[in-house]
C-alpha cells in the first residue's frame, strides 16, 4: 500500500542523514507535493547548515517542477486533440485550444492521464558540504521552437536584477514559463550565484533543467566538468 504524505514527511530527516541524494517522481503538482518538496528542502538545508537558502531553493524547485509538469500535460493534451505538436500549424491551433480550455481542474485530470501513459518529471536533489544541485527531468522532449524561446528568455534575463522590471519590459511576449526562467536567474544573481549555473539540456527523448548552488569555492560544478570533458574531446 502506498505511504501517506504525512508518513513520507516523517521519514525525510532520517533519509537525508543517510544519503546525499533524494528523488521524487510525479506527473502533477498539487499542494501535498509542494508541501513535501518544501519539507525536503528545509530539512536538507538544515542538515547542511544553509537554512538561508530554503526560500530561494524552494521557489526555484517549484518553478522548474511546474514548468516540467505543464510541458508534459500540454504534450498529452495535443495527443488527445489529435494534433501533431511538431507541426507548426497544429502547434498554433493546439496552443490556442490549450490556453482556452485548460484549468486547475483539468491540470489534475491531465496529471492522472500523464501518469497512466508513463509521462512524468523526476525532481532530484544531490548535495554535499560544498554545494548542491536540483534537477528536474521530463521524460519527454521539448520542440525546437519552444527550446529557442526558452534560450532567448535565458539570454534576456541575464540583463535584469529585478523580476518586476523584467515583466514590465516583456509583458507582451512572456508566458508563465518565460517568467519562471527569468525569476530563477534573477534569484540566483541576487544571492551572488552565477546564473550560468542554471542550465536546460534537451535531447530527443527528454528535457533536463538543472540549477547548481555552490556553498564555497571548493564546489566543482557539473557544468565545469562537462566543459572540461568537451575540451579534452576537441584536443
Amino acid at each position: 500500500m502506498a505511504k501517506s504524505f504525512q508518513k513520507l514527511e516523517d521519514e525525510i530527516p532520517d533519509l537525508i542523514k543517510r544519503s546525499n541524494k533524494f528523488t521524487i517522481r510525479s506527473s502533477r503538482m498539487n499542494s501535498n507535493l509542494e508541501k513535501y518538496v518544501l519539507k525536503i528542502i528545509t530539512e536538507m538545508c538544515k542538515h547542511l547548515e544553509y537554512e538561508n537558502f530554503v526560500e530561494m531553493l524552494y521557489t526555484i524547485t517549484k518553478e522548474l517542477a511546474i514548468n516540467g509538469v505543464k510541458a508534459n500535460q500540454k504534450r498529452v493534451f495535443f495527443e488527445d486533440e489529435g494534433l501533431d505538436i511538431t507541426d507548426p500549424k497544429d502547434y498554433e491551433k493546439g496552443l490556442e485550444n490549450y490556453k482556452k480550455k485548460f484549468s486547475e481542474k483539468m491540470a489534475e485530470e491531465y496529471g492522472k492521464r500523464c501518469l497512466a501513459r508513463g509521462v512524468f518529471v523526476n525532481i532530484r536533489f544531490h548535495y554535499c558540504k560544498d554545494g548542491l544541485y536540483v534537477e528536474v527531468k521530463n521524460n519527454t522532449p521539448v520542440i525546437k521552437d519552444e527550446e529557442t524561446r526558452m534560450r532567448e528568455k535565458m539570454k534576456k534575463a541575464m540583463g535584469y536584477n529585478d523580476i518586476a522590471e523584467f515583466y514590465m519590459d516583456n509583458m507582451d511576449n512572456t508566458e508563465g514559463a518565460g517568467l519562471g526562467i527569468a525569476l530563477i536567474m534573477i534569484l540566483m544573481k541576487n544571492e551572488g550565484i552565477d546564473p550560468n549555473l542554471f542550465r536546460i539540456i534537451t535531447t530527443d527523448t527528454h528535457t533536463i533543467a538543472r540549477v547548481e548552488i555552490p556553498f564555497n569555492e571548493k564546489y566543482i560544478s557539473i557544468r565545469s566538468v562537462e566543459n572540461s570533458e568537451r575540451e579534452k574531446e576537441v584536443a
